[in-house]
């Protein structure tokens, strides 16, 4: 009996001793978990693919191909099974339409591209989607372009589910000439002269260098030059592609901005968010920043950005600032 107590002592020890070992290596692996959260809470840089310019493609075709009546056809595809397409074609010249303005509907995307040219060149894809044939073909009739002088509409039909009617504009356009566009969606690449773009979702605006003024729910930009305003409902990406920005760039998003700077960028800055841990800075000139109060908000500067005649300005209403050198 005296042998069997000891034994449950010695195993008594033994399975304290493995508890006291656990819960060590578990505080260790919860700690870790919680270390590696809070840095993955540090947002990370935008990323590059935001900037790429990738050229513009029309791709305006029917989904499926015609075939033959009573032929079985079966899709596994997250979308509607017809669609059906119509391509309009557009050249204004210049002279006769000297600025551009684009209105569109919700459910249109709108692409711009700048190029050496004295005209406009439009392509329109207008698509109905549906569950027929018929359903497919109805919608798309009511998917249209409508030019009155420098205006092209662009109607469309309200979505239901997968179905409904909506288009693709692509235009290359004199890239000095002034474009306003208002659509769901836009993408503009290499224009010069002025661009005004609201846009309900997304607005991607690439290597422009004349004055730029974007309302948008996400804006992403990349330039090296302004005048540049941009409001964002949702966020703003921007990517400065030279060690200086001539002009003056303004940002403001009611959440998050990120800024990616050329190494040794010098032109001043000046960032302002709600708290000190709002504002993020991996750049390399973040030694040199300078800490302030502005009323209610806290103020960040690289540089003398009051008496600048070119300087950056970011703000983030309710969420973070973030800068970062490309690599």
């Amino acid at each position: 009996m005296r042998a069997f107590n000891k034994v449950q002592i010695l195993l008594g020890s033994v399975m304290h001793f493995y508890g006291l070992v656990f819960l060590i290596v578990l505080i260790a692996l919860l700690g870790g978990v919680i270390a590696c959260s809070s840095q993955n809470s540090r947002p990370s840089p935008a990323p590059l693919f935001f900037f790429d310019e990738r050229p513009f493609q029309m791709h305006c075709a029917d989904r499926p191909s015609p075939h033959p009546p009573g032929t079985p056809y079966v899709t596994f595809s997250p979308r509607a099974p017809y669609a059906r397409t119509r391509l309009d074609m557009l050249n204004l010249p210049l002279n006769e339409v000297p600025a551009l303005t684009i209105a569109a509907e919700f459910h249109n995307r709108v692409q711009i591209a700048g190029a050496d040219q004295d005209h406009w060149t439009v392509q329109y894809c207008a698509e109905g989607e549906g569950n027929t044939i018929d359903e497919a073909n109805g919608y798309l009739q009511k998917v249209s372009m409508q030019r009155t002088g420098s205006l092209l509409t662009l109607n469309n039909t309200d979505a239901h589910g997968l179905t409904g009617g909506k288009s693709h504009l692509l235009l290359t356009a004199p890239a000095g000439a002034p474009i306003t566009v208002h659509s769901g969606a836009v993408e503009v690449h290499d224009m010069t002269g002025p661009l005004r773009v609201s846009a309900w979702g997304r607005a991607t605006i690439l290597n422009t260098t004349g004055r730029v003024d974007a309302f948008a729910q996400i804006v992403d930009f990349a330039g090296s030059q302004g005048p540049v305003t941009l409001h964002a409902s949702w966020d703003i990406d921007i990517k400065l592609t030279a060690t200086k920005f001539r002009g003056n760039l303004s940002a403001n998003a009611q959440r998050q901005v990120q800024a990616l700077f050329p190494p040794g960028f010098q032109t001043p800055i000046q960032i302002v968010v709600n708290h000190p841990k709002d504002f993020i800075c991996r750049a390399d000139f973040c030694s040199k920043m300078k800490k302030d109060r502005v009323n209610s908000l806290y103020r960040f500067t690289y540089g003398d950005f009051e008496d600048a005649s070119d300087h950056i300005g970011m703000q983030s209403e309710n969420s973070q600032v973030t800068l970062d050198t490309t690599k």
